[in-house]
C-alpha cells in the first residue's frame, strides 16, 4: 500500500516537472525576443543619430517604441524629429525657425546626449550666423538699396563691396545673401555704366537674407520676354490687317479720282486732329509722371503708404492728403537732405508747408 502511494507521488512529480521544461522556454523565447528587437532598434536609432542621419534615427527609435513603448524609444524619436526639421529649415535658410527646433533638442529632459550635444554645437553656429546677418549685413544692405533708390549706384557698389569683402561671407550658410548682394551690385554697376536695365531692384526689401532677388528677377525677366513675344505678335497681326486695308483704299482710288482727292483732305484733317491730341496727352502724361518722381526716381504707392506712416508715427495727420502731395513732401524733405522715409520729421512737415 504505501509502495502503491510512493508510486502516484513520484508519477505526479514527473509529470509536473515535464510541463514546467515544457512550457517555460517558449514563454521566455517570446519575451527575449521582443526584448531583443527593442534594444537592436534603439542601437540602430543611436547609430543613425551619431552619423546625423536623422530621419532613419527617427524611424528606428519609433521602431523600437512599436514594439516597446517607453519614454526613451519616445524621447529620442522626438529629438531626431526635430533635428531632422532643424536641418531642414537651415537648408531653406530660415534660421529663426531652426533655432527653434534645435532648442527643442537641445533642452530635451532625459534625451539623448548625443544628439543633445549636436544640437547644442548647432545652435551656437546658427546663432552667430543670424548675429551677423542681422547686425553686420543687413544695415551695409540697407544702405546700398537705399543708395540704390536715391540713384547713387556708386554708393551702393560701395556698400556690396563691404559686405563681400567680409571674412565669413564665403561660409555654406551665407550663400543666399552673398548671391542677393551680387545681384544688387551687379544692377547698380549696370545702372552706373548707362546700361539699359530691363527689370529693377525691390528697394522696399532690406532684408540680405530674404527673397531671392536673382530668382525673381529671372523669373520676371521671362515673363517680360514673353510679354514681349505676345507684343510683337499683335502688332504683327495689325500691320497686316493695316496692310489689307491700305489695298481696300487703293481699289476705291483708282475706281473714283473725286472720292481719292476727298479722302485725303479728310485724312490729312483727321491726322493732324489725332496727333495734336496725341501731343497733348504725351505731354501731360509726362507731366504727371514727373510730378511723382523724387530723387529721378517713380514713387509707388507703397512707399506713399509707408510715408504716411511714418507722419503718423511723429503725429502729423495725412488723412487729407492726396498722393500727390506725400508726394510733393517728400521731395521737399529731400531737398532738407532727409531721402529716407524713417528720417523724416516734425520740422520738414513745417517747412512743407
Amino acid at each position: 500500500m504505501k509502495r502503491s502511494k510512493l508510486g502516484v507521488a513520484i508519477t505526479a512529480f514527473f509529470i509536473t516537472f515535464l510541463a514546467v521544461g515544457c512550457s517555460n522556454p517558449s514563454s521566455n523565447n517570446s519575451s527575449n525576443s521582443g526584448s531583443d528587437k527593442y534594444t537592436t532598434y534603439m542601437n540602430q536609432g543611436k547609430d543613425a543619430a551619431s552619423s546625423q542621419q536623422y530621419e532613419a534615427a527617427e524611424e528606428k527609435f519609433e521602431d523600437a517604441h512599436d514594439v516597446k513603448a517607453t519614454s526613451e524609444s519616445k524621447t529620442y524619436a522626438d529629438q531626431a524629429g526635430n533635428m531632422k526639421d532643424a536641418k531642414e529649415k537651415i537648408r531653406e535658410y530660415e534660421f529663426k525657425d531652426a533655432l527653434g527646433e534645435l532648442d527643442k533638442v537641445a533642452n530635451k529632459t532625459n534625451g539623448y546626449s548625443v544628439m543633445t550635444k549636436q544640437a547644442a554645437k548647432l545652435y551656437k553656429t546658427i546663432n552667430k550666423v543670424q548675429d551677423h546677418i542681422k547686425n553686420d549685413i543687413n544695415p551695409l544692405y540697407k544702405q546700398a538699396k537705399i543708395s540704390y533708390r536715391d540713384g547713387n549706384y556708386q554708393s551702393t557698389i560701395d556698400s556690396c563691396d563691404q559686405i563681400l569683402d567680409l571674412p565669413y561671407i564665403n561660409g555654406k550658410y551665407y550663400k543666399k545673401v552673398k548671391k542677393n548682394v551680387k545681384h544688387l551690385r551687379k544692377f547698380a554697376n549696370a545702372r552706373l555704366n548707362g546700361e539699359d536695365v530691363n527689370e529693377d531692384i525691390d528697394t522696399d526689401n532690406l532684408d540680405a537674407n530674404d527673397e531671392d532677388e536673382a530668382t525673381s528677377s529671372n523669373k520676371q525677366a521671362s515673363s517680360n520676354s514673353n510679354s514681349s513675344t505676345k507684343s510683337n505678335s499683335t502688332s504683327t497681326n495689325s500691320n497686316n490687317s493695316s496692310n489689307q486695308t491700305n489695298s481696300s483704299s487703293t481699289n476705291t482710288q483708282n475706281n473714283s479720282a473725286s472720292n481719292k482727292q476727298s479722302s485725303h483732305s479728310n485724312a490729312s484733317s483727321s491726322n493732324q486732329s489725332t496727333n495734336n491730341n496725341n501731343t497733348s496727352s504725351n505731354s501731360s502724361s509726362n507731366s504727371n509722371n514727373d510730378s511723382m518722381m523724387v530723387g529721378g526716381q517713380t514713387v509707388t504707392g507703397r512707399v506713399i503708404s509707408q510715408t504716411r506712416n511714418q507722419l503718423s508715427s511723429i503725429g502729423v495727420d495725412t488723412s487729407s492728403w492726396s498722393d500727390q502731395k506725400v508726394v510733393d513732401f517728400m521731395r521737399s524733405a529731400a531737398n532738407n537732405g532727409h531721402t529716407t522715409i524713417d528720417s523724416y520729421t516734425k520740422q520738414d512737415v513745417e517747412n512743407f508747408k
